[in-house]
């Protein structure tokens, strides 16, 4: 244990650590304030603690009793015109159109088009719940909830996943490599606890990497949330009738989710996945690392390979059937997860052949590195030092 700490501590004594931390920080800043400061949505989020985020004669009985002056009244007229008729985006809606859309873009044919349309048939049962449990009739941010939904479920954590997975992997190799950049591995190696070591660096790297990306997440989404009022808001389903997402193949649709979150459980969700993707993107560093001792090349070969996992499936026809299976398998890869995560916890796109996909992403990552990374232990027990 006490190595632990001191490795840890070797970690967080870093100045290009904190250097590039600080440089995140202000970058985040400057990305929550340019995301800041939609009027509209702050009066909606005002509104909401005293109306609720249900929809019905309820909602309208109250906001019928608000009173507003000058720009605001505005924005109360847009809100009761936009609440007073809606109905349930997921009455007598179907799925599967959306799996024939995509069958016929891809081209897709045999056990592919069939796991597809199992795909949304399992998605219309969803539906179908979503529908007897009103799902959709819920505020959210009204018109405006589009745009805040991107801006916080897309580009704020999309952007704190990268940044958390560079600095979680700087320190990986930081670690990993600090003997043969210092010259000590020799002295090391020869102690008591030896070649173990490297155990202790993999956990060290991981809990550091993970402990700045949520010291990073708590500072970025405190000041997100002092800027934009959410305490109406929290309770509001994502799969409101106001929110949706533009599909190339399928056109114009609700916002789906497998399950039945709120706003803020599938904040928690997505949290829980951008702290998964970033363990999964430092196990592959870890590797990287054991195998090639100068960490700035690792850092290039970490890069590359995760360049090759975009790039190859883009590079595979629909017409070669049997290396499809390599297609969709590659995007359950943890880079392809950080690129499909703002569909975390949807049916996906036209390339995502599996319900669940992040959650089966994350597994399948999680288990196939961990692997990777027993062997490379025994790989460094036998490796030759000098």
């Amino acid at each position: 244990m006490l190595i632990y700490w001191l490795e840890l501590r070797k970690l967080l004594s870093s100045l290009a650590v904190w250097g590039f931390i600080a440089v995140c920080l202000l970058y985040n800043i400057y990305l929550v304030t340019s995301y800041s400061g939609d009027p509209y949505a702050d009066f909606v989020g005002t509104v909401s603690k005293d109306t609720g985020d249900t929809l019905g004669q309820s909602f309208n009985e109250k906001l019928s009793q608000f009173s507003a002056s000058g720009e605001q009244r505005g924005y109360l007229e847009q809100l009761r015109a936009d609440t007073h008729h809606v109905i349930d985006v997921f009455e007598d809606y179907e799925t599967k159109g959306i799996g024939e859309s995509y069958i016929l873009a891809g081209g897709a044919t045999g056990r592919f088009a069939e796991a597809i349309r199992d795909k949304y048939l399992a998605l219309q049962k969803v539906v179908d719940v979503k529908a007897a449990n009103d799902e959709s009739l819920t505020l959210y941010f009204g018109e405006s909830t589009y745009n805040q939904h991107q801006k916080l479920f897309n580009g704020l954590t999309g952007w704190l996943i990268v940044e958390g997975a560079l600095i979680s992997v700087l320190m990986v190799f930081l670690s990993v490599g600090y003997e043969n950049n210092q010259k000590t591995g020799a002295v090391v190696y020869s102690t008591r606890v030896g070649r173990r070591i490297l155990r202790t660096k993999m956990t060290s790297s991981l809990s550091a990497g993970i402990g700045v990306y949520a010291l990073l997440a708590l500072c970025t989404f405190l000041i997100y949330f002092l800027l934009n009022d959410y305490k109406g808001i929290w309770g509001s389903s994502v799969s409101s009738v106001f929110n949706y997402r533009f599909d190339v193949f399928a056109g114009h649709r609700p916002f789906v989710t497998w399950y039945s979150f709120n706003v803020f459980t599938y904040f928690l969700a997505m949290l829980g996945m951008s702290a998964g993707v970033i363990v999964c993107l430092s196990l592959t560093a870890i590797c990287v690392g054991v195998f090639i001792r100068n960490h700035y090349i690792g850092f290039m070969v970490f890069l590359a390979i995760n360049a090759a996992f975009i790039v190859f499936p883009m590079q595979i026809p629909q017409t070669m059937t049997e290396s499809l299976y390599v297609k969709y398998y590659s995007m359950l890869s943890p880079v392809w997860l950080w690129l499909k995560h703002s569909l975390w916890f949807t049916d996906g796109d036209s390339d995502i052949l599996w319900p669940h996909f992040e959650s089966l992403g994350l597994c399948v990552s999680l288990i196939v590195l961990i692997a990777l990374c027993l062997l490379a232990l025994i790989y460094f027990r036998k490796r030759d030092l000098t």
